[in-house]
């Protein structure tokens, strides 16, 4: 094959995939997370997710801003993924994760802007959005250079256009919030509804009223009660 032929996509062996978790507050984003394979919690110090993982045997790290120093597994978000990357760079067969899952992406947003703006006593102007943008670009493509599964997760929101229309989407600031999922493998939608003896999480892989959701993957059902990264898998392959 001469050295400048494109390459075939029949030649690609990718498991790894790429999911954005959105809903509100408890319906179970964070529970869905923790079922993917031995993963690697990223939790914004302002959030409540410790909440549900108290007790489990997750591993995490805490972020308080973008760059700080990381000291006793607390720091900024471009120093977790520098530590992360140098345990991959040093035996990628023998690094401990499989799954990373960036906790709350709103949450993680409301310290970078609090960062970007001095506290707030800074207007965030074009160029502070943009190097918000940057960032949270910047993270994703990191991910992507690691044979891992990676896991955004997102608070949901609702908005009216001025045709009255209803839109739902995740609840992040500017372009982001379509931005950082239409780069996923997987955007799901996810909602608790009451059982008939216990709650049930359901997340919705097609359009749920006015919330999005897509996926790659045709072999994803519309939607999944009580989601379990094991017992869906096998839907993840090419063609399914």
């Amino acid at each position: 094959m001469p050295a400048n032929s494109p390459k075939n996509a029949s030649q690609l062996v990718q498991p790894w995939t790429h999911w954005f978790f959105y809903g509100d507050s408890g319906s179970g984003k964070t529970r869905a997370a923790s079922t993917f394979p031995r993963p690697l919690f990223i939790v914004p110090q302002n959030e409540g997710s410790l909440a549900t993982l108290r007790g489990e045997d997750f591993p995490y790290y805490e972020v308080s801003d973008m760059s700080s120093p990381l000291v006793n597994g607390v720091g900024g978000m471009t120093r977790v993924l520098d530590e992360i990357e140098e345990l991959y760079a040093k035996n990628p067969d023998e690094f401990p994760y499989d799954t990373i899952v960036i906790e709350s992406l709103t949450h993680y947003t409301d310290l970078v802007i609090e960062e970007l703006s001095n506290g707030g006593r800074t207007m965030m102007d074009q160029f502070r959005w943009g190097q918000l943008s940057g960032h949270l670009r910047n993270v994703q493509a990191r991910l992507r250079r690691l044979d891992v599964h990676a896991v955004f997760t997102a608070l949901a929101e609702t908005d009216k256009g001025d045709d009255n229309a209803v839109t739902g989407e995740p609840m992040l600031s500017g372009k982001s919030a379509l931005k950082l999922p239409a780069a996923c493998d997987v955007i799901g939608y996810c909602e608790v509804t009451t059982g008939k003896n216990n709650p049930i999480w359901r997340v919705h892989f097609r359009r749920h009223k006015h919330f999005m959701a897509r996926t790659r993957f045709a072999g994803l059902p519309a939607s999944v009660d009580n989601f379990d990264f094991e017992q869906i898998k096998h839907l993840l392959r090419a063609g399914a």
